[in-house]
């Protein structure tokens, strides 16, 4: 049986980060939630048009509880998001350094690891777009340029090594 090898050091590196970001959003969100939900309430308040309102008090109260709501939920999908792909891209690229033979494939494998563990970042795209532009357009925004092509690119390298670790072994 193979022993375990390490992956690169700057794949280890951004695995850490993102569970550090993870950690600091999940201390955001409990300590400075009033702070957030303050900053959220300026930025709308500050971008009227994205957001719609209509002038009628109840109306725009709604739209505004919405946004705030949005704008912690990124932050909170960014805490759990995090914490969790760390561990992920940990695993998945000690098993790229142990199983993979082909230098140039690892690297590859590497790459797309690397940023696929950036996929987070989405979310706190989200929560800063969302009071600035609007919820749809934040959201969609984070969705389109981030969430959605670093989202690809993990699963891509996850279903690359799944099918390189079904191959029997080379004699």
């Amino acid at each position: 049986m193979a022993h375990a090898r390490r992956p690169p050091l700057v794949v280890v590196f951004v695995a850490v980060l993102i569970v550090a970001l993870g950690q600091t959003a999940g201390a955001v969100m409990s300590q400075a939630g009033p702070l957030v939900s303050g900053y959220a309430r300026a930025r709308i308040a500050a971008n009227p048009a994205a957001h719609g309102f209509a002038g009628a008090r109840e109306y725009d109260d709604e739209v505004i509880a919405n946004t705030v709501f949005t704008t912690e939920a990124g932050l909170s999908f960014l805490h759990t998001h995090a914490e969790g792909m760390g561990p992920v891209i940990l695993l998945a690229a000690t098993l790229v350094a142990t199983a993979v033979p082909r230098r140039r494939l690892r690297g590859g494998l590497y790459a797309l690891l690397v940023a696929g563990a950036c996929f987070p970042l989405g979310f706190l795209a989200y929560a800063l777009a969302v009071p600035e532009i609007g919820r749809d357009a934040g959201i969609a925004l984070a969705e389109r340029f981030v969430l959605m092509p670093l989202g690809t690119t993990v699963l891509v390298a996850l279903l690359a090594l799944a099918v390189l670790l079904r191959r029997p072994p080379a004699t």
